[in-house]
């Protein structure tokens, strides 16, 4: 368990009402037509902010696992259940709680046949050497003007639940690092930070003077990195790795 500063506890209580206020924003830019398809340059603008907003409330549910005391024990090997019995009497040796095995069924090379997409896929014109008084090639389609918004409001529907059950997801990150710490001290190795090492996903150095999430995110990423230094400073050392984040 560890206790974060005033400083950082005051931008978690801040920073919740402006990620809702982003979502319902990005939310509608996406509003679907009739068709269910939106322009694609708003799409497109709408998965940069999304992607910003993820990374900025994964650091944030981080943050707030670092102040839940959990404990991870092993679970217990399963007990073997009674044997089946075969259709002659005898035992299958297949428990009786488990389900029947697949069995991989041989199947005829012309069923293995997989059809061409329907539609068709277009290809462009083949590059060619163009001879005076030859007519031009017509120019090949270019990527559509609208995109289906679907995709993205399914994902963002996602990170609005998660934001709804913040302190559900903030438990379930420190039992994951509970049972990796355990693991890695139990000598398994592997990945024992939730957070990536370097600079956030949708981080734009280019976009952080004129946009405010990018400055939120920012600064989340810095107090992720003072939280590694104060919390696991120790461990790092041991381990000699850097701090992810």
């Amino acid at each position: 368990m560890f206790e974060l500063e005033d400083l950082t506890k005051r931008a978690l209580a801040s920073a919740w009402p402006f990620v809702a206020g982003r979502m319902a924003a990005v939310r509608e830019a996406l509003s679907p037509g009739e068709d269910g398809t939106v322009p694609r340059a708003v799409y497109f603008a709408s998965l940069r902010t999304l992607r910003a907003l993820e990374s900025l409330v994964r650091r944030m549910l981080y943050l707030m696992s670092l102040e839940l005391a959990v404990q991870w024990a092993a679970p217990k090997p399963r007990a073997a259940g009674p044997l089946v019995p075969g259709p002659a009497g005898e035992a299958s040796g297949i428990p009786a709680g488990d389900p029947p095995p697949r069995k991989l069924a041989l199947a005829d090379p012309i069923s293995l046949y997989i059809p061409p997409p329907d539609p068709p896929v277009k290809y462009g014109p083949r590059p060619y050497i163009t001879i005076i008084g030859m007519p031009r090639a017509p120019e090949p389609e270019g990527p559509p003007d609208w995109v289906e918004a679907a995709p993205l409001l399914a994902r963002l529907s996602r990170l609005v639940e998660t934001c709804a059950a913040r302190d559900k997801e903030a438990g379930r990150m420190a039992r994951w690092q509970a049972r990796r710490l355990a693991l890695m001290k139990a000598g398994q190795r592997g990945r024992i930070h939730p957070l990536r090492t370097g600079r956030p996903p949708g981080y734009a150095t280019a976009r952080m003077r004129r946009d405010d999430l990018q400055k939120k995110l920012k600064d989340f990423w810095c107090f992720c990195h003072w939280a590694d230094e104060a919390a696991y400073a120790s461990a790092r050392a041991a381990d000699g790795a850097s701090a992810p984040a």
